[in-house]
């Protein structure tokens, strides 16, 4: 009897403790689960310890932040290169500007219901201007730190640092240039093209490894300033992408290839002009003295090789987009490889028997800044004027 009492004061006990055991069971399963996440999080989220190139050479910097973005999971090449086309066009990779070239206000920056004065690599306006610079100070950094800006807009820019790392694992590259365009810049309307042509021409260069010292095609380091819509401007500026060419062989070469040996009579490409004011070296300087020896000469002041051909236009001359042996050519941002933000301008010396290709002699390409004269074959397409000179 007594053993029948205590079995029976045994089952009670299990019965009452019984949901109370279910109970701290399932709340241990939860507290598990959420630490798991917390790890899984932390193993996807960017090291907050980012380090940014500062340096005068854009493409420096812009090789930078693509190194420190690739070490992100899932992030795709197309994505990076989005992300630099918007970059490119908001601040030309300068992480100290602010809108408009206006002189840094600390009192006015603090003013998020101050619009038109945005900050930085990605002109962060508004609250978001303000999230930076706090976000800045508890760091104990200056606000104008580029890896400091990376950091910001991969942590801790709210739900748009969710829309960055979407934008950076999308797989097209016109598709991720609008898409952070619209959704996580939420600005630049009517600039959708030209920031896609940047995203190309960043793709082309960093995708394929072809930024090298061997062929340098980066941009001398010159100082570049912001205008009102937040694109970038260098009256020296001009280079193109090495791997960007067309035809047979695409690559730039020192000599005048075999094909078109015969079609080119005045080889004097080392020509220079007394009057040229464009800088030396820059494919600008090149383009003027070569028309000049060619006799269809063209003006100094057409801007950067990118606006030669609207700049030439405008001004009375003669304009086509079909090549035209003698005639200068004008390359848009990210065409043909050409530089992102301040476009290529080279000559053209021959057009091949089947009339499907042509043949530039150009100058800033192999062994930029030097005066190097170098060869491209390539095939027109978009983004690109032809200039017959005066």
């Amino acid at each position: 009897m007594q053993k029948q009492l205590v079995s029976h004061f045994k089952h009670k006990i299990v019965l009452f403790l019984a949901p109370y055991l279910v109970f701290f069971l399932v709340l241990l399963l939860i507290v598990m689960a959420l630490f798991y996440q917390d790890n899984n999080n932390d193993c996807q989220s960017t090291d907050t310890t980012v380090t940014v190139t500062t340096s005068a050479d854009k493409e420096a910097v812009a090789k930078s932040i693509h190194d420190n973005l690739k070490k992100i999971s899932g992030v795709t090449e197309a994505g990076i290169a989005g992300y630099l086309g918007n970059t490119a066009n908001e601040s030309g990779f300068n992480p100290s500007i602010v809108q408009s070239n206006a002189t840094f206000n600390e009192g006015t920056a603090m003013n998020a219901s101050i619009s038109g004065y945005a900050l930085g690599l990605n002109q962060w306006d508004n609250s978001r201007r303000v999230e930076l610079l706090n976000y800045a100070k508890s760091q104990n950094k200056k606000w104008s730190d580029a890896g400091l800006q990376l950091d910001f807009a991969l942590n801790h820019d709210g739900t748009n640092s969710d829309l960055l790392k979407q934008g950076l694992k999308m797989t097209n590259v016109d598709d991720a240039t609008e898409f952070l365009r619209a959704k996580w810049e939420r600005g630049g309307a009517g600039t959708t093209s030209k920031r896609q042509a940047y995203a190309r021409a960043w793709y082309a260069k960093f995708s394929t490894g072809s930024s090298n010292t061997a062929v340098d095609t980066a941009t001398n380091g010159t100082e570049m300033t912001q205008n009102t819509d937040n694109t970038t401007n260098n009256s020296n500026g001009c280079s193109t992408n090495v791997a960007q060419g067309m035809g047979t062989s695409g690559a730039p070469v020192k000599e005048i290839p075999s094909a078109y040996k015969g079609k080119i009579k005045d080889t004097n490409f080392t020509a220079t002009s007394s009057s040229n004011t464009y800088p030396f070296g820059q494919c600008t300087w090149y383009t003027y003295n070569r028309v000049q020896e060619l006799g269809t000469p063209v003006e100094n002041g057409l801007g950067n090789g990118a606006d030669w051909g609207a700049n030439a236009k405008a001004r009375g001359y003669k304009t086509d987009t079909k090549p035209h042996v003698g005639w200068a050519v004008s390359f848009s941002q990210g065409a043909d490889g050409a530089e992102p933000t301040y476009g290529h301008v080279a000559v053209v010396e021959a057009i091949s028997d089947d009339k499907t290709h042509f043949l530039v002699s150009e100058c800033n390409v192999v062994a930029s800044g030097t005066g190097t004269v170098s060869f491209r074959e390539l095939t027109a397409g978009q983004g690109v004027t032809f200039i017959q000179g005066k």
